[in-house]
């Protein structure tokens, strides 16, 4: 089953992590840059994953989980090696406009993680729908070798060109017109 790319906004969105080890503290990093309110739960936590927690002043509870903790959530990542407990939040959350990712158990996740590249307002995520995330990664890294080194000054300046001009099927061309000036000149990659 191929998974739909979809992108959503996280800024504001609280965000449950239950577990503390170190699938939690990759799940953490990866959801920093996009600055959610995060919250995690777990009974025990890596010394790496409490200092992550605390140089970014991330509420933690060092306890274990109850179903109260799902009240005002908006998406909970269950990163604990409990084929149970994910079954019964993914279960609990049916109808309730929580989305869940439960890590390894693709049955009783809503979404999975991407691989992903992030510079600035750039984004682009790779996944191979769960099946091989070792070749999400190395695809990564490939993409990120071949980007422009100043791609967030282009983003800027394409953005700046786009809203410069009005609304409309013009807007389009001219912005396709201009995105192929500027790689044009673009040095090729190594050099």
């Amino acid at each position: 089953m191929a998974l739909f790319p979809l992108f959503i906004n996280l800024e504001e969105k609280n965000v449950l992590i239950i577990g503390g080890g170190k699938v939690a503290l990759r799940k953490i990093e990866k959801l920093l840059p996009f600055n959610p309110n995060l919250k995690v739960i777990s009974k025990e936590f890596l010394k790496e994953t409490e200092y992550l927690l605390k140089e970014n002043n991330i509420p933690f509870e060092k306890r274990s989980f109850t179903f109260e903790d799902l009240k005002n959530i908006d998406i909970v990542i269950v990163a604990v090696d409990d084929i149970k407990l994910q079954k019964e939040i993914f279960q609990f959350t049916r109808g309730k406009n929580i989305l869940v990712n439960a890590v390894d158990s693709p049955a009783y996740c809503d979404f999975i993680f991407p691989s992903y590249v992030k510079k600035g307002d750039l984004v682009i995520g790779i996944t191979t729908s769960g099946k091989a995330p070792g070749l999400s990664a190395k695809i990564r890294q490939l993409i990120e070798k071949s980007l422009p080194e100043n791609i967030e000054e282009i983003l800027q300046k394409i953005s700046s060109f786009r809203e410069s001009l009005p609304k409309g099927e013009k807007r389009q061309k001219e912005t396709l017109r201009f995105i192929e000036e500027i790689f044009k000149k673009l040095p090729p990659k190594g050099q």
